[in-house]
């Protein structure tokens, strides 16, 4: 089956984030009388999340922003089905839209579907360890629901395990990452290409699956046009990218973005098209370990590498 990848007082505080550089985490109170267990908040991750389910395909979507990722044990003396009815109930009275809200029976493309974005937000990585596996290796209900006010997207994820009285409850409120903390120096950029015969250009950045090039980096696309201009020789322009989202798109997108680099550098700052050439090997030479955020950040990356001349 294909998976395509696009009233207790639960709500007493909702704080919505806005720039990641100056706001709270989004906070949903857990359920009344719940434990918490462990607490992961920043300002800026991504969240994976089941957006649609049907009887033979489910759709799952990412947001990037604040994040908090918080796992609770529930009251001894509830059920989970109440867990589930009361968050609904509490979202839906707060503006939220739900969007999933499923029993997720073993063997089921619901419950697949849900370990697979549970494993996409890599709680291990967060620091959960052995914790993680009671809802990230048998979830037992999902539910995730959206709002969208005042320009605000805000995604609320629940997993309750079906093997222990324990929850995860993630909120996240797509925010702007804050810009302007990976500047390249020509000194630098040329060390490494002497050193090494390549550098890495991650003060190029790009909006999120896309290669689409972010304003912000226009200081460093006019830095390496500056090298490229006091250098000779030819060079590729290599995309990487992380390990998650599939491999297809992975090396499709990391070949997009290679190539708008090559477009920006030849039809912006004149460098002679002929002395670079574009490819993507999306994530197929990590720098580091995908398991954790550090990890896919540093793979997400695009190299300028010396060339033979022919």
């Amino acid at each position: 089956m294909p998976i395509r990848k696009t009233c207790l007082a639960l709500l007493a505080a909702l704080t919505i984030a806005g720039p990641a550089t100056a706001q709270e985490v989004t906070v949903v109170q857990p359920f009344e009388g719940s434990e918490t267990m462990r607490e992961y908040a920043v300002e800026f991750d991504r969240l994976t999340y089941i957006a649609a389910i049907g009887e033979e395909e489910a759709e799952t979507a990412t947001i990037e922003g604040t994040l908090s990722a918080n796992l609770y044990r529930w009251p001894e003396d509830k059920a989970a089905l109440e867990i589930l009815r009361s968050f609904e109930r509490a979202l839906e009275a707060a503006g939220f839209s739900i969007l999933v809200s499923v029993d997720t029976p073993r063997n089921s493309l619901a419950q697949s579907t849900a370990v697979e974005v549970i494993g996409a937000n890599n709680l291990r990585g967060r620091g959960y360890g052995t914790d993680a596996q009671w809802v990230g290796s048998a979830p037992g209900q999902y539910l995730s629901a959206s709002r969208t006010e005042g320009g605000q997207h805000i995604v609320v994820a629940l997993t309750l395990s079906s093997l222990r009285p324990v929850y995860m409850l993630e909120v996240a409120a797509a925010a702007a990452m804050e810009e302007g903390t990976v500047e390249i120096t020509a000194e630098a950029l040329t060390a490494e290409i002497e050193e090494a015969g390549k550098a890495i250009l991650y003060g190029v950045q790009f909006d999120t699956g896309s290669a689409v090039i972010r304003p912000s980096s226009t200081g460093s696309l006019e830095t390496i046009a500056e090298v490229l201009q006091s250098r000779e020789g030819r060079f590729y322009v290599v995309g990487h990218t992380d390990d998650t989202g599939g491999f297809e798109m992975n090396m499709r997108l990391s070949a997009d973005r290679a190539a708008s680099i090559v477009r920006a550098l030849v039809e912006q700052y004149g460098i002679d098209a002929s002395r670079l050439q574009s490819g993507g090997v999306g994530p197929l030479a990590p720098l580091a370990s995908n398991e954790n955020d550090a990890g896919r950040q540093l793979n997400r990356r695009v190299e300028l590498v010396e060339r033979l001349d022919e």
